[in-house]
């Protein structure tokens, strides 16, 4: 396995990120999650793809909205994003573009206490029985996270079957969500109550907290799920919601491309072959960021079923098959229906450019 230095105080970029503006030349610097859904990113790194195309990445490990302000303040140039910062793409002066799809996660997930109001629901229950379950119940999940995309188009998705003044809804700094919905639909009965904790404190919270349901991602969500005589998974992304995947995404500053060009198209190439070998080796991109973060993300503790984690050629035919964008416009959609839908101006084509990225994936497949 190849190895890439990352100048040496690798920690304590993983743990405060970088301060300092900009990058010229081949450099980059590059945003990831302390997960496999930035795994991609990892793998170009740790296995010399970024090295082999003439980039030098120095990685920047952090949360999303700490990312996102990096990424947006140019303080780092191309960056992993997860859907609870993804609305950033689509207000009106936004400096950042989605560039590239990573995987079709199916790692959110909605799980019921088996003594609360979700106690009769299955993962075969429909989308009906779910939505009545959720009337009148608590749910927890991190706002801040993919957890705020899967529930706004959880309920999207309920309501789409559920007839007017039946409908469900919620609260989020004094507004009514979803917006779209009539006076006479926001019924007392089906408000269910939302309360934002972070993922990584759900699971020491959930024994004794009164919630009916949470939604969460692993390695939360496998613990819960372990659980079986209090808690039980009942939707997914997969088994309830196949067309409203919202995938994570790559975001670039426009401004440093503008001047960069040639270099993001370089780590571009790096970054599909990233992918192609998440695709093939996942246990070893697993290494990768164990390695990347200087062990402060263990290898074994990251779960790999949990996505289907995107090849080159899958991706092209996503772009062929319209969904590339069709995912683009769900992502969107989901923001449209979450606490920043007031700052949503763009449309989803203008808030993305896969150009490059369609052109990375055919340079690495050798069209």
């Amino acid at each position: 396995m190849k190895k890439f230095s990352l100048f040496g105080a690798l920690a304590a970029v993983a743990v405060l990120g970088v301060t300092s503006c900009g990058s010229s030349g081949s450099n980059v610097k590059v945003g990831l999650h302390a997960n496999l859904g930035a795994g991609a990113g990892y793998s170009a790194i740790n296995q010399g793809f970024m090295k082999d195309e003439g980039i030098t990445a120095e990685a920047v490990v952090g949360d999303g909205p700490s990312l996102a302000t990096q990424v947006i303040a140019n303080q780092i140039q191309v960056s992993f994003m997860g859907g609870g910062v993804a609305w950033n793409y689509f207000t009106e002066n936004s400096d950042i573009k989605i560039v590239a799809l990573d995987n079709l996660t199916d790692d959110d997930r909605l799980i019921a206490r088996t003594s609360g109001k979700g106690a009769n629901l299955t993962i075969s229950s429909s989308l009906e029985d779910i939505g009545e379950a959720l009337k009148g119940s608590t749910v927890a999940l991190d706002q801040t996270a993919t957890p705020a995309t899967f529930w706004t188009s959880l309920v999207t998705e309920i309501n789409k079957v559920l007839e007017p003044g039946d409908k469900i809804w919620y609260k989020q700094d004094d507004a009514k969500l979803p917006e779209g919905l009539t006076d006479a639909d926001y019924v007392a009965a089906n408000e269910v109550k939302v309360e934002n904790v972070k993922n990584t404190n759900i699971s020491t919270s959930a024994q004794t907290a009164k919630w009916d349901f949470v939604i969460a991602f692993a390695p939360v969500a496998t613990q819960l799920e372990k659980d079986t005589a209090n808690w039980k998974t009942v939707c997914k992304t997969s088994t309830h919601m196949a067309d409203s995947y919202a995938p994570s995404t790559w975001a670039v500053n426009t401004t440093w491309l503008k001047d960069n060009e040639e270099t993001f198209k370089k780590f571009m190439v790096a970054l599909v072959k990233g992918m192609n070998y998440r695709n093939q080796h996942v246990a070893e991109t697993c290494k990768d960021i164990e390695a990347v973060t200087a062990g402060q993300v263990a290898a074994d503790s990251l779960t790999t079923d949990i996505a289907v984690w995107l090849s080159a050629e899958q991706q092209l035919e996503l772009d062929s098959s319209g969904k590339m964008m069709k995912y683009v416009e769900n992502i969107r959609n989901g923001q449209l229906a979450g606490a920043n839908a007031d700052k949503i101006v763009k449309s989803a084509k203008d808030a993305c450019d896969f150009s490059y990225w369609i052109e990375a994936c055919k340079t690495v497949l050798g069209k």
